[in-house]
């Protein structure tokens, strides 16, 4: 058999193993979190279950591991071909190590863990929810046992999301951040008597709508190749460049929320409209890694989207959709403070930027001491409450300031939080990098030349999809090494302003 024929049966295979991942990650998993009825639920998850079997069958396939093989390191291979192979090599390890019963067990657990989940918060009862969470969290000591580690069992399931992140790595990234963040988090505290509360801005979801669209289209986001729409939970779900939808929350008497959420999210759809379209049936259509993705939509979110020259520029245009926003309760000078006040909080989406990670290291110590079963499940919220006491100074009122405000682990994500801490940390990398080639970043955006920071991105990490992996990346971008120091100075220029 050919070289060419061998390399057209592969890359056929790989286009119906694509096909159907986003079918379950995106059109079905929007479906689920937007629009489908409450009782479709039990449904929904045989359909995902078996989509998750038929799709581990064909990544477990003999032909298909016996093609990956064979066609591994030929030299008449592009360099795109060789990364696609090495991209799924490495993706389907850990897929073919689950037994497939147990893969299609694990699918439809998470189906069902999420509908719980969105009863817990309804109900703020732990009962069910703790259940679940034991059922996952047994699920993922496997899968860390199936993955193979060489000092930590979390370690497995960190390398899932970003190869080489290990507790090793991480312990020395939250070393170098705590005391710097500790600092920040004392000097707020501390300052609590100048504290003024936000201004906060109600309006209905139609108006908040027309916003959300209006900051969509200022940051490059293309309408015609996305759309958003409220949901369950803020995320993003790409079916191809060409099919990015963002769902986002809201709260109608905070437009805040909405906002951020979507610039955060914005920001990884423009990512993701401007990955090369070429890429797709190559698995290689998709970010580099979770916390390049998530370093962009911090970028978006923060460094821009609280920016002065940012607002500048979309003010004008924001208050003529909600008028309130221009008016003797609020105005610009108003409005910039109520976006950028520092202030602990018990809740990690509401966290500002100073407090923010320190959230995370929290997820983090409690899912590493879970999965290692050093903590256990019932046990949880008090160890959560002894932890926001001591690093944030604040007290969690109740469960849904506690283990049930985030969806991550009920949807499975198990070793993901991690990842936000070197997202935040490249998110002031790439700032720096757009500055030191485009110019000021704040005299930019007040000038809407958004065009000349998508451009950089796009040249330097959008368009190149998951064909580099995350170092090699950087290393083409910003040319150094991610540090702490970098964020911590970005955070201090803040706190002082």
């Amino acid at each position: 058999m050919s070289y060419e024929s061998r390399l057209k049966e592969l890359t056929e295979h790989i286009g119906q193993i694509e096909y159907i991942r986003n079918v379950m990650n995106s059109v079905l998993f929007w479906d689920k979190i937007t629009n489908m009825p409450s009782k479709g639920i039990a449904y929904r998850s045989k359909q995902l279950g078996f989509l998750a079997e038929e799709s581990h069958k064909l990544f477990n396939d003999h032909r298909f591991r016996e093609l990956l093989n064979e066609l591994k390191g030929d030299k008449r291979n592009t360099f795109k071909t060789e990364r696609m192979i090495a991209h799924i090599t490495r993706g389907a390890s850990f897929i073919n190590s689950i037994p497939e019963k147990e893969y299609g067990e694990y699918i439809s657990l998470i189906s069902l863990s999420e509908k719980v989940w969105s009863e817990a918060r309804k109900s703020g009862e732990l009962d069910s929810y703790n259940e679940c969470l034991r059922r996952i969290m047994n699920k993922f000591r496997n899968f860390a046992d199936y993955w193979g580690y060489k000092e930590h069992p979390y370690d497995a399931l960190m390398g899932y999301y970003d190869e080489g992140l290990t507790v090793r790595k991480l312990e020395k990234m939250v070393d170098s951040l705590k005391p710097g963040l500790q600092e920040l988090i004392g000097y707020e505290r501390n300052n609590t008597l100048n504290y003024k509360p936000p201004i906060l801005i109600s309006a209905d979801i139609e108006k908040q709508k027309m916003l959300w669209q209006m900051l969509l289209k200022r940051i490059g986001f293309k309408a015609d190749s996305g759309r958003v729409d409220p949901g369950e939970c803020t995320t993003i779900v790409a079916n191809s460049p060409g099919d990015v939808r963002i769902v986002t929350t809201y709260d109608k008497d905070n437009i805040y929320e909405g906002i951020f959420n979507v610039l955060h999210s914005g920001g990884k759809g423009v990512y993701q409209q401007s990955i090369d379209p070429s890429l797709l049936g190559t698995m290689l259509c998709e970010a580099s890694s979770n916390y390049i993705e998530e370093a962009v939509g911090r970028l978006y979110e923060n460094i821009i989207g609280r920016s002065s020259g940012f607002w500048e520029y979309v003010f004008r245009e924001s208050s003529a959709i909600i008028p309130e926003l221009d008016s003797k309760k609020c105005g610009f000078d108003e409005f910039m403070r109520s976006i950028n006040i520092h202030e602990p909080s018990p809740i990690r989406i509401n966290a500002d930027e100073v407090s923010y990670l320190m959230h995370i290291i929290v997820r983090y110590e409690i899912e590493r001491d879970l999965i290692s079963g050093e903590l256990k499940i019932d046990d949880l919220a008090e160890v959560w409450t002894l932890k926001y006491e001591k690093y944030l100074g604040v007290k969690p009122k109740n469960h849904l300031e506690g283990p049930i405000q985030d969806v991550h682990w009920a949807s499975g994500y198990v070793g993901y939080f991690p990842t936000y801490i070197a997202a935040n940390l490249t998110s002031a990398e790439l700032s720096s990098a757009v500055e030191k080639e485009c110019g000021n970043l704040d005299d930019i955006l007040a000038k809407g030349e958004f065009e000349k920071i998508n451009n950089w991105l796009r040249e330097n990490i959008f368009r190149f999809g998951a064909l580099y992996t995350p170092d090699e990346l950087l290393e083409r971008s910003i040319k150094k090494e991610v540090e702490a120091n970098s964020y911590l100075n970005y955070l201090k220029r803040k706190v002082g302003d």
